[in-house]
């Protein structure tokens, strides 16, 4: 059934800075121009905004900076799923009329040396404070992640070119789409197997890459939003699940998240079924990651993403298109923030030449955090559907 939170809410502005590798630019100036032209694209203006929830700890200086007088400023973190949180927590301020319109903001230079890791090297996305098993030498987000993608082949026999069909299909969609990393550059399967070993079973082009960028959304009430001349996309449904519960019982390595309550949640909000979804815009760390949300998610059942992928599946045309910017794998990284630039893209048209006819419904996640242990992270469903 359908609740309240359904269609209340929309997304009216997006913005995006240049998204790459080595741009030069620091992250304040990027989180600059994605607000300005997230504002631009919205009709608003900066004395619109009353609400800012940002992922940098420079946050406070940002509203200076960018010249805001909002009712409150707060920064939030939890990785990759921080975005679609970011988004909750707007939705969940204007219903308690804390704010109007609230801007939820990242931008990150990581590939410029404006990151400073942990072990106070300079550059990337160090963990190595990323749970306790840090400490005995597991060490990085591949290193975490392989322990999920070695279980699901020794319990399925997915096989490494499985994992090749979706960095293949990804980049497929970036080459042709500017502005993207992988933008005319198409890979074969020949090139994912040639590619060399990161951390067993993964190998660099089963890998996404840092990329410097900036990204901003704006958020209201669907009534402000039909008074604004940008189009929006309203928010159908939203929901939560954090792994950690799955440690306890020992099947943590068996799932990727805990997607189940997520999507639960997301789609009873929504009164939605999964045949109504017209395209998938998934966190996409590494490339089994897709595999198995696929299959969490019902496309198609467990153990046979693999398969499914290599048949065509998540192509443009195919079950379900999937990740149709190239996602974080051969898109840019802008964290969760880039499924979800994707999925507003989809709904209002603007896909290019990987734009899903008639889309109408997007299922965006998000995945990131920890609950102090490896591979622990929390997981975020957003519905999003076109605006009226």
């Amino acid at each position: 059934m359908r609740s309240d939170v359904s269609g209340r809410y929309s997304l009216v502005g997006l913005g995006l800075s240049e998204q790459g590798r080595n741009l030069g630019i620091a992250p304040r100036e990027l989180r600059r121009v994605a607000l300005e032209a997230a504002l631009a694209d919205a009709g608003l203006a900066p004395k619109d905004i009353d609400g800012v929830i940002g992922s940098s700890s420079d946050m406070f200086e940002d509203i200076r900076y960018l010249g805001l007088a909002p009712k409150f400023a707060y920064t939030m973190q939890t990785g990759g799923a921080t975005p679609a949180w970011s988004i909750i927590n707007a939705m969940g301020a204007i219903a308690t009329g804390q704010a109007d319109v609230v801007a939820c903001i990242y931008g990150a230079a990581p590939t410029g040396g404006y990151l400073r890791r942990a072990d106070g090297s300079v550059g990337g996305y160090g963990n190595f404070g990323f749970g306790y098993g840090s400490l005995y030498g597991l060490i990085g987000a591949p290193g975490a992640h392989a322990l999920h993608a070695r279980r699901h082949m020794d319990r399925y026999g997915t096989t490494s070119r499985h994992f090749g069909a979706v960095a293949v299909d990804l980049r497929a969609n970036a080459a042709v789409r500017p502005g993207t990393i992988g933008y005319g550059q198409p890979i074969t399967i020949d090139d994912h197997q040639a590619s060399r070993p990161i951390v067993d079973p993964l190998r660099l082009l089963d890998c996404c890459r840092d990329t410097d960028g900036g990204v901003a959304v704006l958020v209201c009430s669907t009534d402000r939003a039909r008074d604004l001349p940008g189009r929006h996309v309203t928010v159908l449904g939203a929901g939560t699940g954090h792994q950690i519960r799955n440690w306890w019982t020992g099947e943590m390595y068996d799932l990727h998240d805990d997607i189940a309550p997520a999507a639960t949640t997301a789609f009873g909000q929504a009164g939605l079924e999964l045949s109504d979804v017209d395209v998938a815009e998934l966190y996409d760390p590494f490339t089994f990651s897709v595999i198995m949300q696929l299959e969490a998610y019902g496309f198609c059942g467990p153990g046979e993403g693999g398969p499914f992928v290599e048949a065509g599946g998540i192509r443009g045309g195919g079950t379900i298109p999937t990740n149709t910017g190239g996602g974080q794998l051969s898109g840019f990284y802008c964290t969760g923030f880039t499924p979800i630039v994707e999925g507003i893209r989809q709904l209002r048209g603007d896909g290019g030449a990987t734009q899903v006819d008639g889309a109408e419904v997007a299922l965006v996640s998000g995945h990131g955090g920890h609950g102090g242990v490896q591979g622990s992270s929390t997981h975020v469903t957003l519905l999003l559907g076109a605006g009226q």
